[in-house]
């Protein structure tokens, strides 16, 4: 198999009689004056090519041919249809077309032909409408990704080069060098090899110094991270922790860390607790504290049945610890269950329905509740007296979410989503509030910050509101962490 090496040539790659080739184009002032020079170069020096050197590409090619077979694609810039829209001035022709690479093609492909090196041009002509010409970055970066699609095509896990219709030379590896020609195409072509590296094609890089013998090959791994870097930053920042796990890269000096931190966050986002030593109301505490950390990053990507289903679990559980909070010593938590009085076989409190224990045991601080034709079973608990607590029953029980036809409790929509499946209709009624409040999900008057401050209000009366926001900005301190972290 074949290595494919892609360059620019650049003007330090030629010389002539151990001078910068360049010189051989010197004060042209139009087309057809750097024609015919062109013209003289190829007749002079492809008859005498003793006199011509192309030393970094020498170089290159000494370095790297001794373990696989080489081939070159040479990038030639053309910017004769630039500079003739560009009024085709004197000084434009004498300072940006006299030093393009399409001049030297002859010379160079006669060159390579006498040294054995395998090579095939690639001509690059700079669009009129790039501003700055082969200096332009944008307009380079732009123009390398469709130049080379023509040449170089990936199929599966292969690599082709079709340097001409109806050639298809199976390719290895491409070697991006990248030390030669104008700044903005050497930054264009290195991007474009980052870019392929990173959907995981085999490629690497190389830089020719004229100060050092050798030319190390390099897999570009800085670059490919701080294009991660960002892309990590969105994931965080709507917590798709599982996403920024797969753009990690193993070479970060402080990777397991990393790793470690996002595992955390991926398990904790998915009320995942286990290995955590949390026992009952411990465990309680928390999983309300993650949902309210959480919540936002599924309302703001309008995520709403996924948003209510965690918010109605944490409206539940705040209810059961503000219950036994209120409940005369009469209620304790075995694992994940609120019992009353430690009867294990009638004094699940989740059994009667959380729309009774706020309807009435909380209310009213009685609840008379039979289970499968058992005994009836008597919960009983301090009422709550509090001015805004019938307004809070409307808002749980009765009135949160209103159609034309109907008006929706927080709590009696659980019904709706849950058993019929129907996430397009929360969807659809959550999408409208939102669109009458310019899209702002955090304003006091849309449905979802009413329910996320009426659960604040829950956890206020069951008096955790400072451990749970305690525990909820362990959450976000440890994405600050990890966001210190890549910068």
């Amino acid at each position: 198999m074949t290595n494919l090496i892609v360059q620019v040539l650049g003007n330090s790659d030629v010389e002539v009689d151990g001078e910068d080739g360049l010189k051989k184009l010197e004060q042209l002032y139009s087309l057809e004056e750097i024609q015919e020079q062109a013209r003289w170069n190829d007749r002079d020096f492809i008859e005498q090519l003793n006199r011509v050197s192309f030393p970094l590409v020498q170089k290159l090619y000494d370095n790297l041919s001794t373990d696989t077979d080489i081939l070159f694609a040479f990038i030639l810039t053309d910017q004769i249809r630039w500079t003739q829209n560009h009024n085709g001035t004197a000084e434009l022709w004498s300072s940006v077309v006299t030093l393009d690479g399409i001049w030297w093609k002859n010379i160079l492909l006669a060159w390579c032909r006498n040294k054995n090196i395998g090579c095939y041009p690639i001509r690059l002509n700079v669009e009129p409408n790039v501003p700055n010409g082969a200096a332009d970055w944008e307009g380079m970066a732009e123009a390398i990704d469709p130049l080379l699609d023509k040449y170089i095509v990936f199929e599966n896990n292969s690599i082709y080069f079709t340097p001409e219709e109806g050639d298809k030379i199976p390719i290895e590896k491409i070697i991006v060098q990248h030390s030669s020609g104008t700044p903005a195409l050497s930054g264009a072509l290195y991007l474009w090899g980052i870019e392929q590296k990173l959907a995981g094609k085999n490629i690497d890089f190389v830089y020719i110094s004229e100060q050092e013998a050798d030319c190390p090959i390099h897999p570009g791994k800085h670059w490919q991270w701080r294009l991660k870097v960002p892309q990590i930053r969105e994931l965080l920042e709507i917590q798709d922790f599982s996403g920024a796990l797969k753009l990690l890269d193993s070479l970060h000096p402080r990777y397991q860390e990393l790793v470690e931190s996002l595992s955390f966050l991926d398990r904790s986002v998915s009320l995942n607790l286990e290995g955590r030593n949390l026992e009952g109301k411990e465990s309680i505490i928390e999983r309300v504290s993650i949902a309210l950390w959480s919540e936002k990053a599924f309302r703001d990507r309008s995520q709403w049945m996924h948003w209510y289903l965690r918010m109605a679990g944490s409206f539940e559980l705040a209810l059961y610890l503000l219950l036994e909070k209120q409940g005369n010593n009469n209620y304790q938590w075995e694992n994940k269950k609120l019992i009353f009085r430690g009867d294990k076989d009638t004094g699940d409190i989740a059994k009667s329905g959380i729309a009774n224990v706020v309807a009435k045991l909380l209310t009213t601080g009685e609840l008379i509740y039979s289970f499968y034709h058992k005994p009836p079973t008597t919960f009983d608990s301090q009422p709550i007296n509090d001015s805004n607590w019938e307004q809070f029953n409307s808002f749980y029980l009765n009135k949160w979410l209103q159609t034309k036809k109907e008006c929706y409790g927080f709590n009696s929509l659980r019904n709706e989503l849950f058993h019929n499946l129907r996430g397009d209709f929360i969807d659809k009624l959550l999408d409208e509030k939102t669109k009458k409040i310019n899209g702002k999900v955090d304003h006091k008057e849309h449905p979802s910050q009413v329910a996320v401050d009426w659960l604040e209000y829950i956890i206020g009366l069951a008096d955790l509101a400072d451990e749970v926001k305690n525990r909820s900005n362990k959450y976000r301190d440890r994405i600050s962490q990890i966001l210190t972290i890549l910068q």
